[in-house]
């Protein structure tokens, strides 16, 4: 069973939102637009990858409803039993 990642998902609402905005400027065929909008979208998603790793915050996940969180409780179901969580299982799960 894989746990469940909450639906904050940044980089994928700058990819929906860039694809909006391309629609929008594809109408009035604003090509220079259309590109400054996908380098600052790019651009965007390589800073906040950059920034999210960089943090020395642990992540846990919830032993009821496997939400992956880092806070005291969990967020979907407020259980405050917590496992700590590593992708790459050096530790925790």
């Amino acid at each position: 069973m894989n746990p469940k990642v909450s639906q904050n998902n940044v980089p994928r609402n700058v990819i929906i939102l860039a694809t909006i905005v391309t629609v929008v400027f594809g109408m009035f065929r604003l090509v220079l637009f259309l590109i400054l909008v996908w380098v600052a979208a790019l651009a965007f998603i390589i800073v906040y990858q950059y920034n999210s790793t960089r943090t020395g915050k642990g992540n846990f996940v919830c032993l009821d409803c496997a939400t992956i969180h880092q806070n005291p409780s969990c967020p979907k179901c407020g259980s405050r039993l917590k496992k700590i969580y590593s992708q790459s299982d050096r530790y925790g799960i």
